[in-house]
């Protein structure tokens, strides 16, 4: 049998398990799991699902829940299996075939990947001190016109984003869509958001799996004018979010100040990370620990690899990034305590 070209092509996402017991600073999830009180709720949420019956496929309860909490009309919110099967569908519904993607590299590798499955051409443009630049991707457009935009902002793995004055001027700039991953935003005050009712060719992803607390139960949210959300729902499949998801994810996103809390305790835990690092750097030669703007902290320099090793061998593990970065995730206290043993061990 002969594998298409664009198949063996194919770079996939590396996302290997780590063993029971392992302290678990690599994925970027929230290090709260639900409080008893909440687990209560999940529970009788969970029971009340009829499973021999198909969910409801608009997830309407939920997309009026995040809507509610984002502050944007519902008829406009997708729910999708994560935001990763909504980026799928971003690429097959608005870009024809051949057609043309522009991205802000180094980003969440999964772009280039469906681009590349649906047979697109994926066209980077760098990054300006690890900020997606727009007058590139302008540039790029201008140059040879795109048929979608797509980035992180703030970005995925370089920590750092592009305000919304100059995203939005991007989008005014151009006609095509623009997706704005805004999977990190809860962690930064530049949101586009409340602007995709007033532009045409905006489009804003969300994610449940970072500050929300619910990267087992898959799912993000597509947010953008009517006839965007409608040409979504066209091309999803017709139960896209299963009955479980949606019962989980309208149980906990009632509970808004709940995650007003959690995001407040993120935001604690990534600032204390950040000092603890730059000091850490400080006083080892050959590592520099960078700003972010998200929950995540980079760790460079040459002395990155033997650093990764010597972690896993204590079962801690981070983020490796070519060619000398370690992508630490904000974490609970016992769990920084725990890296910072290891790494002065190391060292």
């Amino acid at each position: 049998m002969r594998w298409p070209d664009k198949l063996t092509r194919l770079t996939p996402y590396a996302a290997a398990p780590a063993p029971d017991g392992a302290v678990r600073l690599d994925a970027n999830e929230s290090f709260l799991p639900p409080p008893d009180w909440l687990w209560e709720k999940i529970t009788a949420a969970v029971r009340s699902v009829a499973l021999h019956r198909y969910p409801d496929p608009a997830a309407a309860e939920l997309c009026a829940l995040f809507a509610a909490r984002a502050g944007v009309p519902a008829s406009g919110v997708v729910a999708g299996n994560g935001s990763d099967e909504l980026i799928s569908l971003l690429m097959a519904a608005l870009v024809p075939h051949g057609g043309r993607v522009l991205v802000s590299e180094p980003d969440f590798s999964m772009y280039r990947v469906y681009a590349q499955l649906c047979e697109h051409n994926c066209v980077a443009t760098p990054k300006a001190g690890g900020r997606p630049d727009m007058d590139a991707l302008l540039a790029a457009h201008r140059a040879r016109p795109a048929d979608l935009i797509i980035f992180s902002n703030p970005c995925n793995p370089t920590g750092l984003g592009a305000p919304a004055a100059e995203v939005l001027a991007l989008a005014d700039a151009v006609d095509c869509p623009v997706a704005v991953d805004e999977a990190y935003m809860d962690f930064w005050d530049q949101s586009v958001l409340a602007h995709t009712r007033k532009r045409d060719n905006l489009i804003v992803l969300r994610t449940c799996s970072k500050a929300l607390g619910l990267a087992g139960a898959r799912l993000g949210f597509a947010v953008g004018g009517d006839p965007f959300a409608a040409a979504l729902r066209a091309v999803k499949s017709p139960f896209n979010v299963s009955a479980l998801a949606q019962a989980v994810g309208a149980a906990v996103l009632a509970e808004t100040d709940y995650l007003d809390a959690c995001v407040r305790r993120i935001r604690r835990s990534t600032a204390a990370l950040c000092r603890a690092l730059a000091d850490f750097a400080a006083r080892t030669e050959g590592l520099e620990a960078h700003e972010t703007e998200t929950n995540f902290v980079l760790l460079t320099g040459p002395r990155v690899p033997a650093l990764y090793e010597a972690l896993c061998a204590r079962n801690i593990f981070v983020r490796r990034l070519p060619p000398e970065t370690l992508r630490v995730t904000a974490g609970a206290e016992a769990e920084h305590e725990a890296l910072f043993a290891a790494l002065a061990h190391c060292l």
